[in-house]
């Protein structure tokens, strides 16, 4: 089985900058990294068992810090988030079972929740799965190879929530902490994810 990880980091962090937030979230510093390159070091690789992860973003300069990183980035030049599904699922589709989505902000969830993911896809390939706290879902999200074609012919600012209202069993699976759901969104969230990995 072979599963992919998309970083979705094409968002442009408005509420970051409304409140008062310098640049763009993703390439803000949390504990030494950006926090998109955070974020996607996060996530086991496929030599631990775990995700062939790729980038996708239409910021050059988040494509510079993967470069710098050795981070698999695909720099796509649309404006909504269908293209950037659009350009990481490209980036492996053919030779993904299993496809896993997270929000380029959101830096903290552990291996475990992610091999927790993983585990629960194995036992039923067909099914989406996401992440959950205490049954209320959330992300990421690992979609299934069946529904590629439905993540592909997306348009606008859906990245994937059709598609997962279309099916009738989502699994869920809960992270080990609550603080892995944690997404930049303002300041203070950087400054909470910075406390938490301290």
């Amino acid at each position: 089985m072979r599963l992919g990880c998309v970083v979705m980091a094409s968002g442009e962090g408005r509420r970051f900058s409304a409140a008062g937030g310098a640049g763009n979230k993703l390439t803000a510093e949390l504990g030494g990294e950006a926090v998109v390159v955070r974020t996607a070091l996060s996530v086991p690789s496929a030599l631990a068992g775990g995700f062939e992860t790729v980038v996708s973003t239409r910021w050059p300069r988040v494509a510079e810090l993967c470069a710098e990183r050795g981070l698999a980035c695909m720099l796509h030049g649309g404006a909504d988030r269908a293209a950037s599904v659009r350009a990481g699922l490209t980036f492996g589709a053919a030779r993904w079972d299993g496809c896993l989505f997270l929000p380029g902000d959101q830096p903290l969830v552990r291996p475990a929740s992610f091999y927790a993911l993983r585990d629960a896809f194995a036992a039923a390939p067909e099914v989406p799965v996401r992440l959950a706290q205490a049954g209320a879902p959330a992300s990421p999200v690992l979609f299934p190879r069946r529904l590629f074609g439905a993540l592909m012919a997306l348009e606008g600012a859906d990245g994937g929530r059709s598609v997962l209202a279309a099916e009738k069993h989502v699994e869920l699976v809960d992270a080990q902490a609550a603080e892995e759901l944690l997404d930049i969104d303002v300041p203070a969230d950087l400054e909470r994810a910075a406390r938490l990995l301290g």
